[in-house]
């Protein structure tokens, strides 16, 4: 078997920085050795070429165990990679002491293997380290005091010529925060680098690699080895601090002058928030103690870098509260508040804003530096189209917005609230532009280029300052400021509803009290129905058939006819009277209501009418109905007298009536011609009969007052009430009432009645 390297030489084939594939290099840098163990067989796998500085040949470790070759190496490797937290340890070999990383990626073990210091740091320095930090977090009053404070302690632990912080924004610009360094270097303080600089996948291993190292940006780098029966696999190399370094990187170095780099991570939640970026104009690898107090910084710094954002959140926070309040004190106390937003002084300080709107009711309410009203709903109309959110906050609208330019001086930041559906309400706070100079370390753009000849990628050659003017970009809103404006305009939107609600109330009281006046005089006239009415209809009766009693042998024949039609009118007068004084007292009073079993009150009105029925040979089939409805018993009775009477009413000539009475139970969305909840289960009680029926045409009009289907001359007598007086009685009890029919085909009328 033939001993071959994995060093991947596709690197200078790639036309796009994402896509450099860092984290298997196949090979190393040359100030360490680095092995891979198979974990299951134990033997040797992988080797770095430069394995000879431990005294083995590479053809005499690769495929074979540990146990043979580095016994007491792999004894202790062994038990750190079971432990979860995983500390390097010292071991000698061949005379020199070296420190070891361990780390596992899929079946290999990966250590590598360090010269190390004979000298070990004590406790005394760790606490003087510690103790420096704790002077830095009580006089540093803000986050980038203190990170200059450990800018310039990394640098005396180092000895590095420059130690810069690095700060990322959203986007993984970088801007360097912090700055230490030699007198005679050019300043890098306040420059931005683009995300280019550091692609993703470099990020990435940032994430993965807390201390990164290149003590020479001149080193050869050493190929790791494998044998050919291996298949040429290989070696993820994302956890070794060895891992050689990007050929693009490197070279991008060089173009800034550095000869050797020391990089920290620095994370938080699980985020690149920045760098502890160390450079040195000469060769330099520091020592594994320097690296490691220099990562005690980087651990210093991150524990406080959440605390003193928050603390700097919450200074802000208590000023926007402070705003807040005043704003929810003036709409709680005002029921007129909406008419005076304009003297809402608090209603900018709240999100240190410059400018706010709301729109209420179809009605603008303007304060400070706002658009014309024409753009601001014209920006309001495409926020409903384009935002799927009830809020939506940013400091460049017009990258979201197409006509953001033309109200960039005014509105280049906002925060929008919606103010509930489906009004179109909403409140928005405006930011004015601020033009600002951004300094970057070279021209942005021309960060990655493509070399002429070789075609291959190279990183810029200029760091000279490049001033960009940024246009169209607001101060970035604060967290705490966006949440005061949530808070606000939550508020605001309750108290909008609290007001509409308490204005709905005020009206439904008026129309109440009208209400209440109208059944009043309603009730008068039902007394003069009952009673001043009926009154002189009683003596019409009374006198036209004494007329025609006593006086019938002296009248002519048409004085006979017309004494007989004002008694057929007087007792026509008499029903309607009857079915007008039926209709109105038909009430809903609550205490009228009981659980009643509905057998007994059709079995009544079947004994009723049942001279009726037997008059006309009719039959009358009562089928099971349900037991426990909770109704008015009395006018369940008057709804089936009327139902069943009509049944008997307009049976077919010659033919007796058939009429059945049965039940089942539906749901409301099952039935037609009523509206009725779709979920909710009723009592449908059905009155079928065989009589000359109707047009289905009537079948929803039927239930009108005063509507009648035959004439006054017909043979069917009737005032057009009865029907309406069976629709009042369904609504009192929560259901509903239909009809269905062809003429000379029988009638059927549904009443569903709520089932609990």
């Amino acid at each position: 078997m033939n001993i071959v390297d994995i060093v991947n030489r596709d690197v200078f084939q790639i036309t796009n920085c994402d896509q450099e594939p860092i984290h298997i290099p196949g090979s190393i840098q040359p100030h360490g050795v680095l092995l891979g163990i198979n974990i299951d067989s134990r033997t040797i796998k992988y080797c770095s070429a430069n394995i000879s500085q431990l005294g083995i040949d590479p053809k005499d470790a690769l495929n074979q165990p540990m146990d043979n070759i580095l016994p007491d190496l792999w004894g202790k490797a062994s038990v750190v990679l079971d432990v979860e937290n995983k500390r390097p340890f010292r071991i000698e070999i061949a005379s020199t002491i070296y420190c070891v990383s361990v780390h596992k990626t899929v079946d290999t073990a990966v250590l590598e293997l360090e010269r190390c210091e004979a000298h070990i740091a004590d406790e005394h320095e760790l606490f003087d380290h510690t103790r420096d930090f704790v002077m830095h977090i009580e006089r540093a009053s803000t986050l980038k005091t203190l990170c200059q404070h450990i800018a310039s302690d990394t640098r005396k632990i180092t000895g590095y010529d420059r130690v810069m912080i690095y700060r990322f924004d959203r986007d993984y610009n970088g801007e360097v925060y912090a700055e230490s360094k030699v007198e005679d270097m050019e300043p890098f303080l306040g420059l931005h680098y683009p995300h280019t600089d550091i692609p993703p996948q470099a990020r990435e291993l940032y994430l993965k690699t807390l201390v990164r190292v290149i003590g020479d940006v001149l080193y050869e780098p050493v190929p790791i080895l494998t044998l050919s029966d291996n298949g040429g696999n290989q070696l993820d190399l994302s956890h070794a601090s060895l891992r050689s370094v990007s050929p693009i990187h490197i070279q991008y170095l060089k173009n800034m002058g550095v000869g050797a780099s020391l990089t920290i991570s620095l994370l938080q939640d699980g985020r690149l928030w920045g760098l502890i970026a160390c450079h040195h104009r000469t060769p330099k690898t520091p020592t594994h103690m320097q690296r490691q107090f220099a990562l005690l910084q980087g651990y210093f710094l991150t524990s406080q870098i959440k605390v003193r954002q928050a603390a700097e959140e919450y200074h802000v926070n208590v000023n926007a509260e402070a705003h807040l309040q005043q704003l929810l004190n003036k709409i709680n106390a005002d029921e007129d508040f909406e008419h005076k937003f304009e003297q809402f002084t608090s209603l900018l300080s709240v999100a240190n804003a410059t400018g706010a709107i709301i729109l209420h009711n179809g009605t603008l309410y303007e304060k400070g530096l706002v658009p014309s009203p024409e753009k601001t709903l014209e920006l309001i109309k495409w926020i409903e189209s384009n935002i799927n959110s009830a809020s939506f906050s940013t400091s460049n609208l017009s990258k979201r917005y197409p006509k953001g330019a033309d109200i960039s001086k005014c509105a280049s930041g906002i925060i929008y609230h919606a103010l509930g559906k489906p009004t179109k309400n909403c409140i928005i706070w405006f930011r004015e532009e601020v033009v600002q100079t951004v300094n970057w370390a070279g021209k942005p753009d021309t960060a990655v280029q493509r070399d002429p000849t070789t075609k291959s990628l190279t990183p810029r050659n200029s760091f000279d300052i490049w001033s960009e003017k940024v246009h169209q970009h607001a101060t970035e809103w604060r967290v705490s400021e966006i949440n005061a404006a949530m808070r606000f305009a939550t508020s605001l939107q309750n108290q909008f509803h609290l007001t509409y609600l308490q204005r709905e109330e005020s009206n439904l009281r008026v129309l109440n009290e009208k209400l209440q006046k109208a059944n009043e005089e309603l009730t008068n006239i039902n007394w003069i129905t009952s009673h001043d009415l009926k009154e002189p209809l009683r003596k019409i009766q009374i006198f036209a058939s004494r007329i025609a009693s006593k006086e019938g042998q002296h009248l002519s024949d048409e004085i006979k006819d017309h004494t007989t039609r004002i008694q057929k009118s007087a007792k026509r007068m008499q029903l309607l009277l009857d079915d007008i004084l039926s209709y109105s007292l038909t009430g809903n009073d609550a205490a009228l209501y009981s659980i009643a079993d509905l057998n007994p009150i059709v079995n009544e009105v079947k004994e009723a009418l049942s001279d009726e029925i037997e008059a006309k040979r009719g039959s009358i089939k009562v089928h099971t109905l349900p037991s426990q409805v909770r109704v008015v018993p009395s006018q369940m009775l008057q709804l089936f007298t009327n139902l069943i009477s009509n049944s008997i009413k307009f049976a077919e000539n010659g033919n007796p009536p058939d009429i059945t009475v049965s039940s089942s139970e539906v749901v409301g969305q099952e039935v037609k011609d009523a509206v009725l909840p779709d979920d909710v289960r009723y009592h449908q009680i059905t009155v079928a009969d065989n009589g000359i029926g109707f047009d289905e045409s009537h079948r929803k009009r039927i239930f009108d007052i005063f509507y009648r289907l035959h004439n006054r001359d017909s043979n069917y007598e009737g005032t057009g009430i009865g029907l309406a007086i069976c629709k009042k009685i369904a609504e009192n009890h929560q259901g509903a009432i239909t009809a269905d029919s062809k003429e000379g085909k029988g009638a059927t009328f549904n009443i569903y009645l709520p089932a609990s």
